[in-house]
């Protein structure tokens, strides 16, 4: 066998020949890849970065929260969701953008969490739609280190992707917070958590998770951050009840 050192260059120029072929015999695609409504398969399966969490007991089991991706929350309003949240962003020296948050936000609870105000922005955009673009254009800014959107209806699977893709072009983390009752396709997420109330914290049921399987529920404790704010532990054999914030009111 003789070796030829043209074999390099011819090898790389037939590459580029068949990629030029696959825009040319599709001049539709490659439109179509740059408003994001189609992606390679190869591009899903990129490993993502986690960051610590904060707490012991989510980062054993899932190595941390995905550095840039979307994180889908159903949980009930109030039970500690955003406390959940707040070790991961008081690492964070970007923005955190909430946009249509159902109740107040106290910057003083914030505060308490290690959130500086200034690093806060809340946004009310006033339809679904355009919720949905300032999402989008915050987490693909560059400033923001983390995204939280309010769902109250379905979100489609274009539209999760394109959250996706925006969350990975810029750094950035969104957390998507639903309601327990909403009905949730397959979408493209990098996490799905369901929360439920805890005597000592919140119960995490890991539903799906971007690489690994789902997990048996577990507690965060989170007594020692905010004892005044966990329960004691009930014996009636009975879980404790959700409890139902008012619109208007603040939740944490």
């Amino acid at each position: 066998m003789v070796y030829s050192s043209a074999l390099p260059s011819l090898y790389c120029f037939y590459i580029q020949y068949i990629l030029l072929c696959e825009v040319s015999l599709n001049p539709d695609l490659e439109q179509l890849k740059q408003r994001r409504l189609v992606w390679r398969g190869r591009d899903a399966a990129r490993p993502l970065e986690a960051r610590a969490s904060g707490w012991p007991e989510l980062d054993a089991r899932l190595g941390g929260l995905p550095g840039a991706g979307v994180v889908m929350i159903q949980t009930p309003p109030g039970i500690g969701e955003l406390r959940l949240l707040w070790p991961s962003m008081e690492q964070q020296s970007r923005l955190t953008v909430l946009i249509t948050p159902p109740y107040r936000i106290g910057v003083e609870a914030w505060l308490g969490g290690g959130v500086a105000q200034e690093k806060l922005l809340v946004l009310h955009p006033d339809s679904t739609q355009a919720a949905l673009w300032a999402t989008e254009q915050s987490l693909k800014s560059g400033s923001c280190d983390s995204s939280c959107l309010w769902l109250t209806q379905r979100l489609q699977t274009i539209q999760a992707r394109r959250l996706q893709l925006a969350a990975r072009a810029g750094q950035s983390t969104l957390f998507l917070f639903a309601p327990p009752a909403l009905d949730l396709p397959q979408l493209p997420i990098d996490l799905h958590l369901v929360l439920s109330p805890a005597a000592q914290g919140v119960r995490v049921e890991v539903r799906r998770r971007r690489q690994g399987r789902p997990l048996a529920p577990f507690t965060v404790i989170m007594t020692e951050h905010w004892p005044e704010l966990t329960r004691p532990q009930v014996h009636s054999g009975r879980a404790p009840s959700s409890p139902q914030v008012q619109p208007g009111a603040e939740a944490i």
